[in-house]
């Protein structure tokens, strides 16, 4: 039963994000909104055969033992660490993120991963969620991240969906209203894209090919970008990046769901486009970029699946 309710919990919370994306296309370009749907197809392939999988995934352990709690704790931690660096401390929500990643892969390394998507919930803004909200919100993603431990894993982008979920709960629950949302221009838009594939194919190879792991590769773009974009890009760095430390969610894949480097750079690219198509919808939630690697990576698996067992699967 819990890996049925965590995997319903990130397919729900991805649909969100696919569905809000499509609507605002649907009013900006009709043409554009369609041409969308085939992204969105291939993922919903994706979690077609994940559910089908599910009934020969394993259980790490028992919901309500030690190893789960330990897990909760991480996860728990990494959310209030990162927002006290962002916030009190004012590094910023990239670099505080990617300093919990990069200290717990070099240090706590069996807890790396909770404490990574904690800090996830972590990067949420001060302006939508109170200390009281953002100490629930640690709490329910460290509750979705036990039930969600033995799903969809291997898909870049999935601790940051159950970090959006807890925050979106939360969110829609107390009733705050989300940040206004950004305006880019064309040239925003070309250096988002470009980061988006450069994010994720550097996290990639820092975690596969220099096998570093996925939580020091991604902790790592977070930590170079948030220090030297927006030296490098004073009017736009802040927001480059944020983009390339989402996109480096991509990267976190596994090489057995995306096993090369071409299927990452596509995958960064569909990253950039619905960074920019979902722009008006969940500002100030963390958890978001994970969200939009999440959906990415499936539409490209998804389009892996097609073309391999489908199209070509006589070659």
């Amino acid at each position: 039963m819990r890996k049925y309710i965590g995997f319903s919990i990130l397919t729900f919370f991805t649909l969100v994000l696919f569905l809000s994306s499509f609507i605002n296309l649907f009013y900006y370009n009709f043409v554009v909104a369609f041409a969308f749907i085939p992204v969105v197809g291939f993922a919903l392939v994706t979690i077609v055969l994940e559910l089908r999988r599910s009934k020969d995934y394993g259980t790490s352990y028992p919901l309500l033992g030690r190893k789960a709690g330990y897990d909760f704790i991480a996860t728990f931690l990494g959310a209030v660490i990162t927002f006290f660096l962002s916030v009190n401390i004012g590094l910023g929500a990239v670099l505080a993120s990617g300093i919990v990643g990069m200290l717990a892969a070099l240090f706590f390394k069996p807890y790396a991963v909770p404490a990574f998507c904690g800090s996830f919930v972590g990067m949420s803004s001060p302006e939508l969620m109170d200390p009281q909200l953002f100490i629930v919100a640690s709490t329910v993603v460290s509750v979705i991240f036990v039930l969600c431990k033995d799903v969809f894993n291997g898909y870049g982008g999935k601790l940051g969906t159950m970090a959006l979920s807890a925050a979106l709960i939360c969110s829609f629950i107390s009733g705050v209203a989300f940040l206004e949302p950004p305006v880019y221009g064309s040239l925003g838009m070309f250096l988002i894209v470009v980061f988006s594939i450069l994010g994720a194919l550097v996290t990639y190879i820092i975690s596969v090919r220099f096998e570093q792991g996925p939580v020091m590769g991604s902790g790592f773009i977070g930590l170079i970008a948030g220090a030297v974009l927006p030296i490098v890009f004073p009017e736009s760095g802040g927001m480059l990046a944020v983009v390339a430390f989402g996109a480096s969610f991509v990267g976190m894949s596994s090489p057995k769901k995306m096993p090369e480097e071409s299927h990452i750079m596509l995958a960064g690219l569909f990253f950039g486009l619905i960074f920019i198509f979902s722009a008006p919808y969940f500002q100030g939630a963390g958890g978001k970029l994970g969200t939009i690697a999440f959906a990415s990576v499936l539409s490209v698996y998804g389009i892996r699946h097609v073309l391999s067992h489908h199209v070509f699967k006589n070659a």
